[in-house]
C-alpha cells in the first residue's frame, strides 16, 4: 500500500515498565486471560476459507506454528497497513506504534534479543517471532484475538499495555510486571514455546497429551462442564495451555450470545484462516530409508519418518517390497523407535520417529525395497517417498 502521506511521523512515547524475568522454568501455569476467549469477537467477524472445519484437538500446525521466519519485519508492516487505512485522529494504533526495547539474552526457550532506542510493531513482532521460533503470522493474530490490536484504528494504552493477555489470569488482576507491548509480546512468544518442552528445558508441560484424550473446559466457569479432546499436536496444546477453553457447539455455530461460550481458541483459528490459509493445510512427509538388509529370510528396512504437522506424534511408514517377477509385498510400520533423524526436520521433533522392520523373504532372488512416509492421522500432510534399495534376498 502506497501513502500519501507517511504515519511514521506519528510517534508514540510510551514507559517501557516492568521489564524483570521470570521467576520459574516453565513460567505462569496460566498466563493467559479468559477475557477474549469468553466475551469479545463474535464468530461472524471474520471469514473462514471454504469447506474448512473446526477441529478442536488440531487448530494449526506444528510446522506453521513454530515458523519463527515466516515473515519479516517489511512483510508484517504491510500486513498491518492492509487492517487499518489510517489511524484514528490522535490516536496511534498498532501500525505506526514505535517503543524502546532492551537487549536480552538468550536461553533454552528463545534467542537473543537485541534492543534498541526505538522499534517498530512491526520489528518487534518480526524479531520476537524469529527469537523464540513462534510463526509472525501467529503472533499477529494472538494481538487480535487477545485485544483486537491488529484491526483497532484507536486502540487504547491499555490495549498495548497487555496486548497479549500474557499473565492475566482468569481469577485476579493482570500483572504489571509484565506490562507493555514489547514484554507482552516477547513473553508470550516465549511462553508458548515453553510450553513444547524444547530441549535442554524440563518435561513441565505434560498435563495436555499429544494423541491422547484429556479434559478441556468450556468456559472459565466451572459449571459449564468439559469434553475430552485428543489434541494431535504440540501447536494446538500450546494454545489450550495458553487460554484453556474449547468452543461449545453454540460457539461454533456462531452464537455470539451462547451460554457457556469461549471464543479464543475458535478465533485464533478463524483469524488464521481469514488473513494466511487453513492453519492446518497439509505439510509434506519427511525422512529417509537409512539401511535395507536380510536377516534370518526377512527383510528388514531402517530409517525414520516425521509429519511436520504433528512434530511429537508417531507416524506409519509404507514399506514395499517388489520382485523380479513384479509381484509386490507391502507392509506398514509405526515411526516410534528412537532415532535422532528427525531433529533435521526441528529440534521439537524429539526421538520417537524411527522405523526399523519389514516382511518375510518370499521368493529368493533381486528384490526393490522402498519406502513412503505416511501422514499423522488426522492431518492432510502428502505422503513423501524416502527412496529405494535393491538388494539380493535369500529365503530361509
Amino acid at each position: 500500500m502506497v501513502r500519501l502521506i507517511s504515519r511514521r511521523f506519528v510517534v508514540l512515547t510510551a514507559a517501557l515498565v516492568g521489564l524483570g524475568l521470570v521467576t520459574t522454568a516453565a513460567g505462569p501455569t496460566n498466563p493467559a486471560s479468559a477475557r477474549a476467549d469468553a466475551a469479545s469477537i463474535a464468530p461472524t467477524a471474520v471469514t473462514v476459507v471454504a469447506d474448512t472445519v473446526f477441529d478442536p484437538g488440531f487448530i494449526i500446525s506444528d510446522e506453521l506454528f513454530y515458523d519463527g521466519g515466516a515473515l519479516d519485519a517489511d512483510e508484517v508492516q504491510e500486513f498491518l497497513d492492509e487492517q487499518v487505512a489510517e489511524c484514528s485522529p490522535g490516536v496511534v494504533c498498532l501500525a505506526d506504534y514505535t517503543q524502546k526495547t532492551v537487549t536480552r539474552e538468550g536461553d533454552d526457550v528463545c534467542g537473543a534479543y537485541g534492543g534498541r532506542e526505538s522499534e517498530t510493531g512491526a520489528e518487534i513482532i518480526a524479531k520476537v517471532g524469529l527469537a523464540c521460533g513462534i510463526s509472525q503470522k501467529a503472533l499477529l493474530v494472538l494481538l487480535q484475538k487477545e485485544q483486537s490490536l491488529v484491526r483497532n484504528p484507536a486502540p487504547t494504552a491499555g490495549d498495548f499495555s497487555f496486548a497479549t493477555g500474557y499473565a492475566c489470569p482468569d481469577t485476579a488482576a493482570c500483572d504489571v510486571e509484565y506490562s507493555g507491548f514489547y514484554n507482552q509480546l516477547y513473553w508470550a512468544a516465549w511462553q508458548l514455546k515453553r510450553y513444547s518442552n524444547p530441549p535442554g528445558t524440563t518435561e513441565f508441560f505434560t498435563s495436555r497429551p499429544i494423541g491422547q484424550p484429556s479434559p478441556i473446559a468450556y468456559n472459565p466457569d466451572a459449571s459449564c462442564g468439559s469434553a475430552d479432546v485428543t489434541l494431535k499436536n504440540i501447536a494446538t496444546a500450546a494454545l489450550y495451555y495458553y487460554t484453556p477453553y474449547q468452543p461449545n457447539a453454540a460457539a461454533i455455530a456462531g452464537d455470539a450470545d451462547a451460554p457457556c461460550g469461549a471464543f479464543g481458541n475458535l478465533n485464533f483459528w478463524k483469524f488464521y484462516s481469514e488473513w494466511f490459509g487453513d492453519p492446518t493445510r497439509g505439510s509434506i512427509t519427511q525422512g529417509a530409508l537409512d539401511d535395507v538388509s536380510v536377516v534370518r529370510g526377512r527383510i528388514v528396512a531402517k530409517g525414520w519418518a516425521i509429519d511436520p504437522s504433528s512434530l511429537r506424534a508417531s507416524n506409519s511408514v509404507r514399506i514395499t517390497v517388489t520382485d523380479a517377477a513384479g509381484r509386490i509385498q507391502a507392509t506398514t510400520l509405526q515411526a516410534g523407535a528412537t532415532t535422532r533423524g528427525a531433529l533435521t526436520v526441528d529440534s521439537l521433533a524429539g526421538f520417537d520417529h524411527g522405523f526399523n522392520g519389514g516382511t518375510e523373504v518370499a521368493a529368493q532372488g533381486l528384490v526393490r525395497v522402498c519406502a513412503a512416509a505416511l501422514p499423522v492421522d488426522g492431518t492432510s500432510s502428502s505422503v513423501e517417498s524416502l527412496g529405494c534399495e535393491t538388494v539380493f534376498a535369500l529365503t530361509p
